[in-house]
């Protein structure tokens, strides 16, 4: 499935796929309503970033939870680290830059196809390194709703002692919830839950 807004890069990408053995079209929207009204289940879906009503991470990550074994793949003209790691975040399966080659978005939608995590150029070699290893916000699952609190404030900047006077607890209790809460998660730092977390969406209120 292709979700783009733009008429000429929609079938512009349209032939690409066509045209490629082993690959079917099943559909394409112009919209995060269009797209999410689509009834066939596709194997990879390849979003636009900016869509008129919509952001393609979040419309991917809810797309995977109506299709569990949906792949999706963002494609889009933005080269932007904070971009790729909120993909990954969001479990989305793949970043790519409008300006790859042909062959290399075909590569990028089997690549997906097979459950293979695809960066292109626009995520930096730091990025890259990182992803192999890095967890996914399925990871926040694991919390509880007092650890979402906790990490929610963490995510907006509050040190600890403002996040236990905000929530009534004492300041040792906080940071013992949040040791525990690192190994849920499976990192070793405050920082990489804090990162976590604003992959995942908090910290936005």
């Amino acid at each position: 499935m292709l979700v783009h807004d733009h008429p000429i890069v929609l079938s512009g990408l349209s032939a690409l796929i066509e045209s490629e053995d082993g690959l079917e079209l099943v559909a394409t929207a112009r919209t995060a309503a269009e797209a999410r009204a689509v009834t066939i289940e596709p194997d990879v879906a390849v979003l636009d970033l900016g869509l008129p009503d919509g952001d393609g991470i979040e419309l991917g990550a809810m797309l995977k939870l109506t299709w569990p074994g949906l792949r999706v793949v963002v494609l889009t003209m933005h080269a932007d680290d904070q971009a790729v790691i909120r993909s990954l975040g969001a479990g989305l399966d793949g970043y790519l830059l409008k300006d790859s080659d042909p062959e290399d978005v075909l590569a990028a939608i089997h690549s997906a196809a097979r459950g293979t995590l695809v960066l292109g150029r626009g995520a930096s070699g730091a990025v890259v390194a990182a992803a192999a290893s890095a967890p996914r916000t399925d990871a926040l699952g694991a919390l509880d709703a007092r650890d979402l609190e906790i990490l929610e404030l963490l995510v907006q900047g509050l040190p600890t002692s403002q996040v236990a006077a905000r929530l009534f607890l004492a300041p040792k209790t906080v940071r013992n919830r949040v040791s525990e809460m690192l190994a849920k998660l499976g990192v070793a730092s405050r920082d990489e839950a804090i990162a976590l977390g604003q992959a995942g969406g908090l910290g936005r209120s």
